[in-house]
């Protein structure tokens, strides 16, 4: 009895774990797919990509989740990095 109540819950931990690992693949597609439109748009509007090309943002972002996202707007998009362009322009 109680190898069975051992083996039930293992079987409902093993599918939670499959849960959230496939949550998980999704998200980092959606990341990476955000990235690339996003790279994209930079090349439409001739703005530069910083440190590797918009290629590999994209791969990075899907294989590193959260993380490289945040890398990326961080150099990117937040103050820090229009700070740095324009004194780039000066």
């Amino acid at each position: 009895m109680l190898d069975e109540l051992l083996s039930q819950y293992s079987q409902t931990i093993m599918s939670f774990q499959a849960l959230i690992m496939l949550a998980t693949v999704i998200l980092h597609i959606i990341f990476a797919a955000g990235v690339a439109r996003d790279v994209g748009e930079r090349h439409r509007n001739y703005l530069p990509i910083q440190f590797i090309p918009g290629f590999a943002w994209t791969l990075a972002t899907l294989l590193g989740g959260i993380l490289v996202l945040v890398a990326y707007w961080l150099i990117h998009h937040s103050s820090l990095a229009k700070h740095s362009l324009y004194n780039e322009k000066r």
